[in-house]
């Protein structure tokens, strides 16, 4: 069952605590990414390294062999320096696989290597262990420049196969290690994009949803205000708007039409006798009527009390003013008395007609209602024209 977004983002706060959380996971994005170039670039110089130890391997054994010739002098010097620097540098990159530490490049930079795991610190144990009798006979020689270096060369000819394959070896396991390490941060970046595309999407239909409840409020407000709230016609507000749109319709187009001001007779007294409440389920009858008598076209509004008006656009002539009104008074004569036994309850109509009495709503509303008294006057239940 798909979970409703109004669930997730309901209220202000929770939109703002999706927010909240799209900029955390954008954070841990950005933080990812610089995890991962920091990752890459340290195990770029630590395979650079390992690469680098067959070449310092190759060049220990090429000195070693080189302190067992029969040379003096400087040269001699040259290749005793030479081998210690090359196994040097090659042992303290391996004890700083092994342990983490500091590692000199081949510019004499320092890098700095975490520890290795798995399969590759296996191999820089059996490495060490391996080169440990090298350290060993290098440091007993190193003070006694005349001392003989032949059993550390011959110990480093007879093994030097085994350390470039361990050193070969170590180099395709830190590659491997560094891809597999990639793989995963990609893998958790990828699921925290995920996770920031789908905060995303519920910030956004959040947002959508909360933009049309904001529309549909201010809709509902618009129409409350234009509409009467006993009887749910229109009220005097709408009633008047729509007057002056039509009236300058009808001005520009030379078309006719009437303006009905309404108003019961023996209201008051169902008021007095039975209450307000009968009194109001009395107004929602009456328009309820009078729009079943309207036409389609016409606006019937309540302007307050039992005060209706109806504009009625391109009604022709007398005749159908006549039959408009007579089916309106017809309609609220039949209105059920059960609930006001003995009372009498008619209607008033006074009517306005444009072009002949011109186009402005407020001479209009006053003509129509000058005719609606003098019907009442009359005796009620009737209607009169201006």
């Amino acid at each position: 069952m798909p979970i409703p977004v109004s669930a997730l983002i309901g209220s202000p706060r929770r939109l703002m605590t999706a927010i909240v959380l799209f900029v955390v996971l954008d954070l841990a994005i950005l933080v990812i990414n610089l995890w991962i170039a920091e990752q890459v670039a340290q195990d770029a110089v630590a395979i650079n390294l390992a690469g680098r130890q067959r070449m310092l391997s190759q060049q220990t054994t090429k000195a070693l062999l080189l302190t067992t010739r029969p040379t003096q002098g400087e040269d001699l010097l040259r290749s005793r320096q030479e081998t210690d620097d090359a196994f040097g540098l090659f042992e303290q990159t391996i004890k700083a696989f092994a342990e983490g530490g500091e590692a000199r490049g081949s510019d004499g930079t320092v890098a700095h290597l975490q520890a290795v795991q798995g399969e590759s610190a296996h191999i820089v144990a059996t490495t060490r262990a391996l080169i440990a009798p090298v350290s060993a006979l290098l440091a007993a020689t190193r003070d006694a420049p005349d001392s003989d270096r032949g059993p550390a060369a011959a110990y480093m000819v007879s093994h030097n196969q085994e350390i470039l394959a361990l050193m070969n070896r170590l180099t395709t396991a830190l590659e491997h290690d560094s891809v597999r390490r990639t793989r995963d941060l990609r893998l958790i970046q990828t699921g925290a994009f995920a996770l920031a595309m789908v905060n995303f999407l519920l910030i956004v239909f959040g947002m959508l949803r909360r933009h049309r409840s904001m529309e549909e409020d201010s809709r509902r407000w618009q129409a409350m205000a234009r509409h009467d709230p006993l009887t749910g016609i229109a009220n005097r507000k709408a009633f008047e708007e729509a007057v002056g749109a039509q009236l300058s319709r009808a001005r520009m187009d030379a078309q006719p039409g009437a303006l009905l001001m309404l108003d019961l007779d023996g209201f008051k007294g169902i008021n007095d006798r039975f209450g307000h409440a009968a009194g109001d389920t009395i107004l929602r009858a009456v328009a309820s009527r009078l729009e079943a008598a309207a036409r389609a076209t016409d606006i019937v509004a309540r302007l307050g009390g039992d005060e209706f008006a109806i504009l009625c656009p391109l009604l022709h002539g007398k005749d159908d003013v006549d039959q408009l009104c007579e089916r309106l008074v017809t309609h609220v004569l039949d209105l059920p008395r059960d609930n006001i036994p003995g009372c009498h309850l008619g209607i008033s109509i006074g009517v306005a007609l444009y072009p002949e009495d011109g186009y402005n709503p407020a001479h209009l509303q006053i003509l129509a209602d000058r005719a609606m008294y003098a019907a009442k006057r009359s005796g009620g239940n009737r209607w009169q024209i201006a």
